[in-house]
């Protein structure tokens, strides 16, 4: 193997290695995480450590390691069984920089190994 040679490719090498470690992650949490005590939603909130983006709604990652903006809206539902119902939406963040993204894939792995640590695993 050769050795990285520019920024890029050394952001590169570390996005794959980090997506690996996200990933063996995600497979050991069954069942994954439900979101804000959601049964119907499974994602864990990623509160990175550096200052991100504030335009960006609620960023989380899913069962499959997919790092993306959860959408939660609120439909009316079904008269007389449920009054409102939810929709929920993982818009793909394609606008993140290397940089950006390795920030996330650290509040990830982070967050998952928390829980993982959580239920003694």
């Amino acid at each position: 193997m050769t050795a990285p040679t520019t920024v890029d490719d050394v952001l590169a090498e570390s996005v794959g290695k980090l997506e690996v470690m996200l990933a063996e992650l995600c497979g050991r949490l069954e069942p994954f995480p439900a979101f804000l005590g959601m049964s119907t939603i499974q994602a864990v909130e990623l509160e990175p450590a550096l200052a991100s983006r504030t335009d960006r709604g609620c960023v989380v990652v899913t069962p499959d390691g997919a790092i993306a903006e959860l959408d939660v809206a609120a439909i009316p539902g079904v008269v007389g069984v449920l009054e409102v119902d939810q929709v929920e939406q993982f818009k793909p963040l394609d606008d993140l920089s290397a940089e950006e993204y390795l920030v996330y894939l650290a509040a990830a792995i982070r967050a998952l190994s928390e829980e993982l640590r959580r239920r003694g695993g």
